[in-house]
């Protein structure tokens, strides 16, 4: 008989769930300040600089809650770099790199965070499967009747 899988996820999970959080409230902010300033009107392609990060937002917070609740670390992983990606797409075009730079760090580091092998198993032993990386034969699946 194996051991029980824990139920709470392991630090590192915490942390990269604060930090998807933390990245949700500056880009939720920025999104506010955009709209104020844009009136409602986009031109020239600037209803992507305010869908975009919308959209990914929404996809961090699914995946905070997936990565809190053991399913899925995957859901946390890419939205929070392709927020670090985008920060740094629209900063190298718009000339604030620096700035833009700083903050695509919080981002990527709750990606990083949330890849690492020890929340993975977690994720992996929480779902009922054996993390990748394990022999197969290293957990027992049900038993069949005969």
């Amino acid at each position: 008989m194996s051991a029980p899988v824990r139920r709470r996820p392991p630090a590192a999970a915490f942390v990269a769930a604060l930090l998807a959080l933390l990245t949700v409230l500056g880009v939720g902010l920025f999104e506010l300040v955009a709209l104020a300033f844009s009136n409602g009107e986009f031109g020239d392609g600037g209803w992507v600089v305010v869908t975009v990060p919308l959209l990914l937002v929404l996809a961090l917070v699914a995946g905070v809650v997936l990565l809190l609740t053991g399913r899925s670390w995957l859901a946390l992983l890419l939205p929070a770099a392709a927020i670090a990606v985008f920060l740094l797409v629209v900063g190298a075009s718009g000339g604030a790199t620096v700035e833009l730079a700083l903050v695509a760090v919080v981002p990527a580091v709750a990606a990083a965070l949330c890849a690492l092998p020890g929340v993975r198993r977690w994720v992996a032993e929480r779902r009922g499967r054996a993390p990748s990386g394990l022999p197969a034969g290293s957990q027992r699946g049900p038993r069949r009747r005969s």
